[in-house]
Protein backbone atom coordinates (compact mmCIF):
# COMPACT_ATOMS: atom_id res chain seq x y z
CA UNK A 1 0.00 0.00 0.00
CA UNK A 2 1.67 3.29 -0.95
CA UNK A 3 1.28 5.96 1.83
CA UNK A 4 1.30 9.94 1.85
CA UNK A 5 1.04 11.62 4.97
CA UNK A 6 -0.26 15.97 4.96
CA UNK A 7 0.05 17.27 8.36
CA UNK A 8 -2.79 20.52 8.31
CA UNK A 9 -2.17 21.52 12.08
CA UNK A 10 1.33 22.51 11.66
CA UNK A 11 4.28 21.59 13.41
CA UNK A 12 2.97 22.85 16.43
CA UNK A 13 1.09 19.79 16.57
CA UNK A 14 2.99 17.06 19.10
CA UNK A 15 0.51 14.71 19.90
CA UNK A 16 1.43 11.14 19.00
CA UNK A 17 -0.93 9.25 16.31
CA UNK A 18 -3.40 6.66 18.16
CA UNK A 19 -6.41 6.43 16.07
CA UNK A 20 -7.42 6.88 12.77
CA UNK A 21 -10.65 6.65 10.83
CA UNK A 22 -11.52 6.86 7.25
CA UNK A 23 -12.94 10.20 5.86
CA UNK A 24 -13.06 9.82 2.04
CA UNK A 25 -12.75 7.34 -0.49
CA UNK A 26 -10.72 7.59 -3.69
CA UNK A 27 -12.27 6.47 -7.21
CA UNK A 28 -10.56 5.70 -10.67
CA UNK A 29 -11.95 9.20 -12.36
CA UNK A 30 -12.70 7.39 -15.50
CA UNK A 31 -14.57 3.84 -14.45
CA UNK A 32 -15.21 4.82 -10.71
CA UNK A 33 -13.46 1.55 -8.95
CA UNK A 34 -12.18 2.56 -5.39
CA UNK A 35 -7.91 3.40 -5.66
CA UNK A 36 -7.52 4.66 -2.41
CA UNK A 37 -8.74 5.78 1.24
CA UNK A 38 -7.78 8.93 3.12
CA UNK A 39 -7.70 8.83 6.77
CA UNK A 40 -7.86 11.36 9.44
CA UNK A 41 -5.45 11.20 12.75
CA UNK A 42 -6.13 11.68 16.17
CA UNK A 43 -3.66 14.65 15.76
CA UNK A 44 -5.34 16.05 12.72
CA UNK A 45 -3.18 14.88 10.24
CA UNK A 46 -4.33 13.12 6.92
CA UNK A 47 -3.06 10.08 5.19
CA UNK A 48 -3.72 8.90 1.60
CA UNK A 49 -3.60 5.05 0.98
CA UNK A 50 -3.17 4.07 -2.44
CA UNK A 51 -4.64 1.10 -2.98
CA UNK A 52 -1.39 0.58 -5.34
CA UNK A 53 0.27 3.10 -7.41
CA UNK A 54 -0.62 6.76 -6.41
CA UNK A 55 -2.72 8.02 -9.16
CA UNK A 56 -2.65 11.99 -10.76
CA UNK A 57 -6.57 11.62 -11.82
CA UNK A 58 -9.29 11.05 -9.61
CA UNK A 59 -12.67 11.76 -8.00
CA UNK A 60 -12.66 12.15 -3.38
CA UNK A 61 -15.78 10.74 -2.11
CA UNK A 62 -16.44 12.09 1.16
CA UNK A 63 -17.44 9.35 3.38
CA UNK A 64 -20.54 10.38 6.06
Amino acid sequence: MNVQTCDHRGSSSRNNRIEARPIARLRNKDDGRVIGLVYEWNTGETQTAWFGKAERSFVTEELR
